[in-house]
């Protein structure tokens, strides 16, 4: 009996390797995040996103991407490359929040009362993991509750202000997740957004991110201070030690694009 070419390549699949469970398909070279990280190489310097050429461009990569988001169900996954996919989602979907409306001088244009009523962080328009879902979802009611919650992952959400932690020109990977998040904390809290010294008054200010997400940090560490005392250097750190007041800064919301 001859064979045709379709039942030839039929009883070649079952010879081949499955994919194994769980793990990430369907982007180039077999790197999940190969096509987001390209962008990030392109767009990103220094934190600031050049939102007017990446609009401009409009990459197909990007398409890609963001259809890959909205395919793939991470939930087998291990702890860590589940957490990383949820960052990199959160990420990537407020990047196309701005770009679907740029340009716009702060994600709190969005909505009504200063983002407030039906704001940027609180649309249903972010398909992710087979369903459509608001920012504020992915960050509170998915990586900030068991079993993927972490006061850390606060430091890896980038929500497009020049007051949040910056957006890495990398995407974040399972294996590498600790080390990316311990060096995101470490740069922010030591810069001017992470906090501010009055040393007439004895006042450390910390990123409002410690007052917003106050119980997260006391899960972890036991206080803000405690917790704040793991990453501060210099200055900063001597005035922590030394009982300073700790008050919290005002938080920037304009756009994280090159001035």
């Amino acid at each position: 009996m001859v064979l045709r070419p379709a039942m030839v390549l039929l009883a070649l699949s079952f010879l081949l390797p499955a994919p194994a469970r769980g793990q990430p398909q369907g982007q180039p070279n077999g790197d999940p995040y190969a096509d987001y990280s390209t962008l990030l190489t392109r767009y990103v310097r220094a934190g600031e996103v050049d939102y007017a050429r990446w609009k401009s461009d409009a990459p197909a990569a990007w398409d890609r991407f963001l259809a890959w988001l909205e395919a793939t169900d991470p939930s087998a996954w291990p702890l860590a490359d589940r957490r990383a996919f949820w960052i990199n989602a959160y990420n990537a979907r407020v990047i196309e929040g701005i770009l679907r409306r740029y340009p716009i001088d702060s994600v709190r244009d969005v909505g009504l009362l200063g983002g407030r009523v039906r704001g940027f962080f609180g649309r249903r328009e972010h398909p992710v993991a087979g369903r459509e879902r608001t920012l504020d979802e992915i960050e509170r009611e998915i990586l900030l509750q068991p079993p993927l919650r972490s006061a850390a992952l606060h430091w890896g959400l980038s929500c497009g202000s020049r007051g949040c932690p910056v957006l890495r020109p990398e995407p974040y990977r399972g294996p590498a997740l600790e080390r990316q998040l311990e060096f995101q904390a470490g740069t922010y809290l030591n810069g001017p957004a992470g906090h501010r010294l009055d040393p007439e008054r004895r006042i450390l200010y910390l990123s409002r991110i410690f007052k917003w997400w106050r119980e997260d940090f006391e899960r972890e560490a036991g206080s803000v201070r405690e917790y704040a005392g793991r990453y501060l250097t210099g200055a900063a750190l001597e005035a922590l030690l030394a009982g300073w007041e700790i008050e919290y800064l005002d938080y920037d919301w304009s756009l994280n694009e090159p001035s």
